[in-house]
């Protein structure tokens, strides 16, 4: 009978010992395992943040004139420029234990496996604030197993490369908020017509709570629901020791004014504008059109909002209802800032830019520059010309032109440079456009700011070679400095 019962005790204990060498096994392999995983993660090295953001156009008062995003209305703002009440509404409603855990939080997710064993989906997620960044930059929203596993190594990549302030900033910089509005700085715009620096509690408690389901909380469509939404943040704010009970019931009764402003507007001031100004960014100035694309940008431009709104109404008012288009430009002669600029009658009907891509003939239009380059060579308003049905003999004789004026009218007498500019005389023209060699005028074409090519031949003086409206307007304005000189 001893003997039985000796072997029952050595058995138990061979099953003790056995049970906490394997247990010892396996907190060493899990903790080789958390070693290994953890030095995989830091020698993958940080993740991009590249993450694309809404670039604004400012007009020469720096008021809004438009933006450019694709398709995710975002202003980056640092974490010091975000209210302190968005920051403790934000970690006390998504993510408490945010600063002391390593971009996972394991009471929460085994409370988030037991929840999901029994409603047996993938029902409730247990995702911190690393983690949910980590899946605004990287990955989808579909709630699978695979997604969860790449969600948890992009945050370890995360908090291994990146302080608790970097990824706090970073998430509140590209959490959505509905309507199109990605990120605080959007949201604070859209929601309240203000930054986020200047929010008050109950409007970041309100903000705070929209993210759980953006179009579920959304003040603009339910009112009450977010209201209810609003009181759980504010509680939680209070269970997490950030404000009383007082404040929180403060703020829940006060009341809110949602009211959008400039920077939550589309792009509707000078759109033919800011294609060009974005044109000369990249073509000209050299920004890598990726960078552009990117976003965040913050670009400061010469556009007058008012007189660029007069343009528009001007030629929406007096352009026929045709296929007939239309260009302008508004320069200031003294700087060259262009001030206004339409590229035609409608920008969402046909955004090409006849402004500054079309080319048309200017015509006589183009003789001032041929009577400058007579002044500069010993001509004045007083010298005559004779004005006279004329056939010209061009390429060294072997050809003749005979061009005409207006209604074929000649003054049939001598007439000064002056009478000639003020009648548009073709002939005067061509014949000092001969006098003076053909050159000279595409030397002071040129010169004023015509860069399209210019042919060099007689007909040059009639304004033959085909420019845009913007050099036009370009080389028009250096003619008042010239007079003023």
């Amino acid at each position: 009978m001893e003997v039985v019962i000796d072997r029952r005790v050595r058995r138990k204990r061979r099953l003790v010992r056995l049970f906490f060498r394997l247990l010892l096994i396996s907190l060493v392999l899990a903790a080789g395992g958390a070693v290994g995983l953890l030095s995989y993660t830091k020698m993958q090295g940080p993740p991009p943040l590249n993450v694309s953001q809404t670039t604004v156009f400012y007009g020469a008062d720096h008021s809004p004139i438009g933006q450019h995003h694709q398709g995710e209305n975002r202003h980056w703002v640092d974490l010091s420029s975000i209210d302190q009440d968005v920051i403790d509404a934000t970690i006390s409603i998504e993510d408490r234990r945010f600063y002391r855990h390593m971009g996972f939080d394991l009471t929460r997710i085994g409370g988030a496996v037991v929840a999901n064993l029994r409603a047996g989906s993938m029902a409730q997620g247990a995702s911190t604030l690393t983690q949910q960044y980590a899946r605004n930059l990287y990955l989808s929203h579909d709630k699978t197993w695979v997604r969860k596993w790449n969600e948890l190594l992009y945050s370890l990549r995360l908090e291994m490369n990146y302080d608790k302030n970097q990824i706090l900033e970073g998430y509140l910089n590209t959490v959505y908020y509905g309507h199109g509005a990605y990120g605080i700085e959007a949201a604070s715009h859209h929601y309240f017509g203000k930054s986020s620096d200047d929010l008050t509690l109950a409007e970041a408690s309100m903000l705070s709570g929209i993210p759980k389901g953006p179009s579920f909380y959304s003040p603009l469509f339910d009112l009450e629901r977010a209201k209810s939404r609003q009181a759980v943040v504010l509680q939680s704010m209070v269970q997490n020791g950030v404000i009383t009970q007082v404040e929180a019931d403060e703020a829940h009764a006060e009341p809110l004014d949602f009211t959008h402003d400039e920077l939550e507007s589309s792009a509707t001031v000078g759109p033919y504008f800011q294609d060009a100004v974005e044109s000369m960014l990249i073509q000209d100035i050299g920004i890598d059109p990726a960078l552009f694309e990117a976003g965040g940008l913050k670009i400061y431009t010469t556009l007058d909002p008012d007189m660029q709104k007069e343009a528009e109404y001007w030629v929406d008012r007096e352009m026929p209802d045709s296929d007939l288009q239309t260009a302008l430009v508004a320069m200031d002669p003294r700087t060259g800032d262009v001030k206004a600029l339409v590229g035609g009658k409608d920008y969402i009907e046909s955004p090409f830019n006849r402004a500054t891509r079309a080319t048309r003939s200017p015509g006589s239009s183009f003789k001032p520059f041929l009577y400058y380059a007579a002044l500069e060579n010993g001509f004045t308003s007083a010298s005559t010309l004779l004005s006279e049905e004329t056939v010209f003999e061009v390429d060294e004789g072997r050809q003749t032109w005979a061009p005409g004026n207006f209604n074929q009218n000649y003054a049939n007498d001598f007439i000064t440079m002056l009478q000639a500019m003020a009648f548009s005389d073709n002939i005067y023209a061509v014949k000092t456009h001969l006098y003076l060699g053909t050159s000279r005028l595409v030397e002071v074409a040129q010169r004023v700011g015509i860069e399209s090519p210019l042919d060099d031949r007689p007909s040059l003086a009639l304004g033959t070679s085909d420019v845009t409206v913007t050099e036009m307007a370009r080389a028009y304005s250096a003619l008042p400095m010239v007079a003023k000189r």
